[in-house]
């Protein structure tokens, strides 16, 4: 009769909040390599096996449980061989490092080419990247959890089932599908981001993959030197955080500072526009200032002209006064001379007739 699992008798009585859930990278690859039977149970909700045609999962690149490891040497990944005839790679990222379709696909590329010189590439093993992450891949086109292979994107025909890469989105359990929750992958997904006990019994309670899962993961957390393994890892992320936020911070200073140079940039330019419109302007007064100058001495020329000709005239009618007064005094003589003659006449003709 197959033995069923059980809660540990600590993880039954404890409570609260622990220290370093299955989102933390170490820990969800020594849980992988502590508990075969969880890591199964993991496997065939992924790939929608049944766990009874799972007969091996056989981890590749094992690590020593607790050891300490400098973040390049440590291995996030986790390799399994399934049934001796097809290779996972598992890996957990909960960090946005804007690089995962090119690191996922190096890692699927690494682990299909695994021929031998001389074997039939019919040969080949499939091979299936998955990735469990903590944030939206395709924001545009988010999913909880997605298979992708290839496939002619005119006829939707796959061009083989032997190269894929899943992604479990943690961040959008509410998008499961109900393929998905028959699965249990929601479960699976709730049980990574938990950080209580009592949340880690509720999701379990009725899985005895999960079961297994939280019973490794308590024994983990319990572990000393897995703990400081853990802590490290979680350091290591903070300290990634840090210097992403300082780059953040440093990038909105130059992006600041370049700003404020684009904007006396165009001050400037237009300070330059302003004080070229303003040399324009005083150049053209200065234009108009002279044509002015030279209007008003045409103006004191055509006065000086007139007030000559006002001159002349005044000249031309005092001379022609002097002839009227020296015609008058003619015209005078000539009367007097006449009045004479006429006296001279009267007298005249008086003596003739005496």
């Amino acid at each position: 009769m197959k033995e069923k699992t059980i809660f540990l008798p600590e993880l039954e009585r404890a409570s609260g909040h622990f220290d370093y859930p299955l989102t933390n990278d170490y820990i969800f690859r020594s849980m992988c390599q502590k508990n075969n039977k969880a890591l199964t149970g993991l496997i065939s909700a992924l790939l929608h096996i049944p766990v009874e045609q799972i007969c091996s999962v056989v981890i590749m690149n094992p690590v020593a449980v607790g050891d300490a490891y400098s973040d390049k040497e440590f291995r996030m990944d986790v390799r399994v061989q399934l049934n001796g005839n097809m290779t996972i790679n598992l890996e957990m990222q909960v960090r946005n490092e804007h690089d995962w379709p090119e690191r996922s696909l190096s890692y699927l590329c690494r682990v299909f080419d695994g021929l031998s010189h001389g074997d039939d590439y019919t040969d080949v093993m499939p091979a299936v990247h998955i990735g469990i992450l903590n944030f939206t891949l395709f924001p545009e086109a988010a999913s909880f959890y997605s298979c992708n292979k290839l496939m002619d994107k005119k006829t939707y025909h796959i061009y083989s089932d032997k190269f894929a890469v899943n992604v479990l989105d943690l961040s959008k359990v509410e998008l499961a599908t109900d393929e998905d929750k028959q699965w249990q992958l929601d479960y699976w997904a709730r049980l990574f981001k938990a950080t209580t006990w009592e949340d880690i019994k509720m999701i379990a309670t009725n899985n005895e993959y999960l079961k297994e899962a939280s019973n490794t993961l308590y024994a983990l957390n319990s572990d000393f030197e897995v703990r400081e393994r853990a802590r490290n890892r979680q350091e290591y992320y903070k300290s990634l955080e840090r210097a992403d936020n300082r780059l953040a911070e440093t990038e909105m200073k130059v992006k600041q500072a370049e700003e404020k140079v684009a904007q006396a940039e165009l001050e400037a330019e237009l300070a330059e526009k302003k004080a070229a419109q303003a040399e324009e302007k005083a150049v053209q007064a200065e234009l108009e200032a002279e044509l002015a100058e030279k209007k008003a001495a045409q103006a004191e020329e055509k006065a000086v002209q007139a007030e000559l000709e006002a001159e002349l005239a005044e000249k031309k009618a005092v001379q022609a006064e002097e002839k009227a007064v020296q015609a008058e005094l003619r015209v005078k003589q000539r009367d007097t001379e006449i009045e004479r003659l006429k006296a001279e006449l009267e007298k005249s003709k008086s003596v003739k007739l005496m």
